[in-house]
């Protein structure tokens, strides 16, 4: 088990090594070629008033002539003929404050010779980094085989814990189901409760409204009773009251007697069905009034 990955591991140190071979030769390669390259220096430079400057009649980048719109202007540092688009920028001297015009031609030397100086400071930083990676590798690979003897190990030991493991989920399992099937069977009796006790809640409910439409009749009944308490004392009163006052009063018939015959129609028609009843006249009237005229 453990030879396969050793041999794994050696290939990858020899293409890990191919690779940092080819990775250093690229680099000194490229570091040639940036150092062979046209440099602009403080060679090409001229200062103002050392050479004359010359007077071409067409512009050295755009190869135009010049003419009353098409001005001619002079790079401070090639001393050539340049026109004002190919010459708008503006550098200092090595070792002067001023700026002075320069065409594009030499703004591109400069910055060719900036680029350089970055590049090498790059380069520079890379070296450094290269040798901090191979240190690194070669750290690496020499605790690449003490970690490969490891890991086999705890391979062995992953193995055995997991048969044991496998082991310990299928006793869970078996519990697992039995207390599955003894949950299912305390569930049902569970339903079987609630559903007794929504028909208890339900006979619960119905009493309770029942209780509480016989306690409105009950109480509509007591107000019933008042009411006709209080009409039949009323009543009664109404009655002694009458009974006091038809003491004095004549009988029907004998007021029947001494009517006209008119009043006596009138009366009849009146007082039918009340014709063996004793006459009760209003409150605060007299007992005279049944006989007057109309």
């Amino acid at each position: 088990m453990s030879e396969p990955k050793s041999h794994s591991c050696a290939n990858s140190e020899d293409e890990r090594k191919e690779n940092s071979s080819i990775a250093e030769s690229n680099l000194t390669n490229y570091i040639d070629s940036v150092a062979s390259s046209t440099i602009f220096s403080s060679s090409t430079v001229s200062k103002n008033g050392l050479t004359e400057f010359k007077q071409s009649p067409k512009c050295l980048v755009c190869n135009k002539k010049f003419t009353l719109t098409l001005r001619r202007h002079h790079c401070r540092f090639c001393k050539e003929s340049v026109c004002d688009l190919h010459s708008m920028k503006r550098r200092n001297f090595p070792g002067d404050s001023d700026k002075q015009r320069i065409c594009d031609n030499c703004d591109k030397e400069f910055v060719k010779e900036e680029v350089r100086k970055e590049v090498e400071e790059e380069v520079a930083k890379l070296e450094k980094q290269v040798q901090h990676a191979r240190e690194v590798n070669e750290k690496l690979y020499k605790e690449h085989y003490e970690k490969t003897a490891r890991v086999n190990q705890l391979e062995l030991e992953l193995t055995k814990a997991e048969r044991i493991q496998k082991q310990k989920e299928q006793t869970l399992q078996d519990k697992l189901m039995e207390e599955q099937k003894k949950g299912n069977s305390a569930r049902q009796q569970v339903d079987e409760l609630g559903k007794c006790l929504d028909e208890s809640r339900k006979c619960e409910k119905d009493m309770i409204e029942k209780c509480e439409g016989t306690e409105k009749q009950l109480e509509i009944l007591k107000n019933q009773t008042e009411s006709l308490k209080e009409r039949r004392t009323e009543l009664e009163g109404q009655i002694e009251h009458l009974n006091s006052r038809l003491k004095g009063s004549l009988p029907l018939d004998q007021v029947r007697e001494i009517m006209c015959q008119r009043c006596r129609s009138r009366l009849n028609q009146t007082y039918k069905p009340l014709v063996h009843d004793v006459p009760i006249p209003e409150e605060g009237e007299d007992d005279g009034s049944i006989v007057e005229n109309d």
